[in-house]
């Protein structure tokens, strides 16, 4: 009789164990497999904003306008370009090159004053450019920009055909770095790590053109002129403070001289 106690004792300790293991995992329900995962790993709740939407750098192309010179002449086309990160990420920095093409004059050649983007008489001829791009070409630095947050960049393409930019645009990012992910690029690894890191990060921007819903919806509502002046601020608000940081540097360089002068 005590022997079956004991046994029955024991058997309950092993299911009590094997119960508390089984409760401390959950299976990981992207886990085709179904592998049990322990409750301290589960992946923590993403922001709703990332969670609904896919997590891309949105970026639309927006008051293009021609820039003529004294004779009335399309010499260029400016235009503003507007980046809402909608990752958990920070982007550092990063370098984009927009392409166009001409379909209009494809379509309706016009007679007359040749465009900028053909070769003319006695000019060397361009350099051929990246296939798959267009004729047109611009690119554009883009400054640091945080999670959930916009940044306007304004931008010059060399072209008579204003047009064109506003549709057909394609791009290629050239530089592109994720704040806290920078890579030395002194080794071969480093190399690889960095190509990677740069495919990585170019693969979240996303072109919104005007017939998307996105381009009225996820922008918030600021105009170029309108950040320039709040860049503006900023500067000056910096200056003052480097100012204000020599100033105290020179007041107590001062300070220290005329100790040492009274030593001396």
């Amino acid at each position: 009789m005590k022997n079956f106690k004991k046994a029955l004792f024991y058997v309950s300790l092993f299911g009590c164990v094997l119960g508390a293991g089984v409760a401390s995992a959950q299976v990981d329900p992207n886990d085709k497999l179904g592998n049990r995962v322990p409750r301290e790993q589960a992946a923590p709740k993403l922001n709703p904003v990332f969670a609904n939407k896919p997590q891309v750098i949105l970026f639309k192309v927006h008051d293009i306008k021609p820039v003529l010179d004294s004779d009335g002449v399309v010499t260029a086309c400016e235009y503003t370009a507007t980046f809402y990160n909608r990752t958990p990420v920070s982007l550092r920095q990063a370098k984009i090159e927009f392409g166009w093409t001409d379909r209009i004059s494809e379509l309706f050649p016009i007679d007359g004053n040749p465009s900028l983007d053909e070769e003319k008489p006695g000019q060397a001829k361009p350099a051929p450019k990246e296939e798959g791009l267009g004729a047109i070409r611009s690119t554009i630095d883009i400054p640091a920009l945080g999670s959930l947050k916009q940044v306007s960049v304004h931008g010059t393409a060399e072209t008579d055909k204003c047009f064109a930019l506003f549709d057909n645009l394609k791009f290629n990012v050239s530089v592109c770095n994720i704040l806290g992910q920078e890579t030395n690029t002194d080794s071969r690894r480093g190399r690889a790590d960095a190509d990677k890191e740069l495919s990585s990060c170019a693969g979240m921007f996303a072109y919104v053109n005007s017939k998307h819903p996105e381009y009225y919806g996820e922008f918030k509502e600021i105009s170029y002129e309108e950040q320039v002046e709040r860049e503006k601020t900023q500067e000056e608000k910096e200056k003052e403070m480097i100012q204000s940081i020599n100033n105290k540097i020179t007041k107590n360089l001062d300070q220290t001289n005329t100790i040492i002068s009274n030593i001396k």
